[in-house]
């Protein structure tokens, strides 16, 4: 039995497509025919294209609020922080590339260029920062939350890196160099290849025309908790997110809890608590809010501390449940 036909425009499809710096929409429509002629007629509807070009930022940039994946949020908490961010670039990028860097200029920069559909997948910050001889350069950082290696990687980045290259370009900026590092916390080892020629097979008289763009990889399934270099909130952050796919978790909170007590500000050191709390509950699918009570309260009855006494007053006495479920 053929369906009536629409009494206004029906939208059955939309398709976004990459297009010089823009991103052009198509959307089909189906559109009653101006006659109305009976149904099962050949002109009893219309079929209509629609095109409009969108900005390409509208895309795949998203506002710091717009998170709701537990991982890209915990990313961004922990490394919008520019003592951090420093932190984890000055332990963790090759010496001679940090030698080069005046990281007391290091600023984050608002943009993302992940993919609407592959936020998943990935979460990212770029950060801006002048050299040691005056030229400006960008840091980009791209965290890959999935529990096991992406063989693509290499073609994202290569990716990501050209959508900031274009956006400069378009702004009459020249372009600056950018230095990529890969944060990976999956629970394989990483074996992915780190450059772009490493996607490329042939003979060796056509490697000078792979392009190489590598990038540097923080692989944290290959660290043990001493191997864990930086200040107490980088370790926290990198602890939480090395062990975070892992049921080991339960096993290593209280050393991870434990460092709380080495924050200097309480208030730092609560608001940082609660939001590790909360990646925890949303993203650790092994773990329990009572393996978070039980620890905390064991630290508490083994060597009060300021940082403790508060997490005591409003976690515990109103309970960690209840402020879970509040987050």
């Amino acid at each position: 039995m053929r369906r009536p036909w629409p009494e206004t425009d029906v939208c059955r499809g939309t398709a976004v497509f990459p297009l010089s710096g823009e991103w052009l929409q198509a959307s089909m429509c189906i559109r009653p025919s101006p006659g109305r002629d009976p149904p099962g007629s050949p002109n009893d509807c219309q079929i209509c294209l629609k095109f409009d070009l969108l900005p390409r930022q509208s895309c795949y940039n998203r506002s710091m609020s717009d998170l709701t994946n537990p991982h890209d949020r915990f990313f961004k908490e922990t490394f919008s922080r520019i003592e951090v961010a420093r932190d984890l670039l000055a332990n963790y990028l090759p010496p001679d590339v940090v030698n080069i860097l005046d990281l007391d200029t290091l600023d984050t920069q608002p943009d993302s260029f992940v993919d609407v559909d592959l936020q998943e997948q990935f979460a990212d910050l770029l950060y801006k920062v002048t050299l040691k001889d005056g030229r400006p350069a960008y840091i980009y950082v791209l965290l890959e939350h999935k529990s096991y290696p992406d063989p693509e990687t290499p073609f994202q980045v290569l990716r990501y890196e050209m959508r900031i290259w274009e956006n400069d370009w378009r702004n009459g900026e020249g372009l600056r160099p950018i230095i990529p590092l890969v944060l990976y916390h999956g629970r394989e080892r990483w074996r992915a290849a780190t450059d772009f020629g490493g996607l490329f097979a042939g003979d060796e008289a056509l490697r000078p025309y792979w392009p190489q763009a590598r990038y540097e990889l923080l692989d944290l399934s290959g660290y043990s908790d001493e191997e864990v270099r930086g200040a107490t909130y980088l370790q926290i952050g990198l602890l939480v997110m090395r062990y975070i796919f892992d049921p080991a978790l339960r096993d290593h909170l209280a050393d991870i809890f434990a460092l709380f007590r080495d924050l200097a500000e309480s208030q730092t050191a609560l608001e940082y608590l609660r939001t590790v709390l909360y990646y925890m509950s949303q993203a650790a699918a092994h773990l329990q809010p009572k393996d978070m009570t039980t620890v905390i309260k064991g630290m508490l009855a083994d060597e009060g501390s300021e940082i403790m006494q508060t997490v005591a007053e409003q976690w515990i006495e109103q309970g960690i449940e209840q402020g879970l479920q509040e987050a």
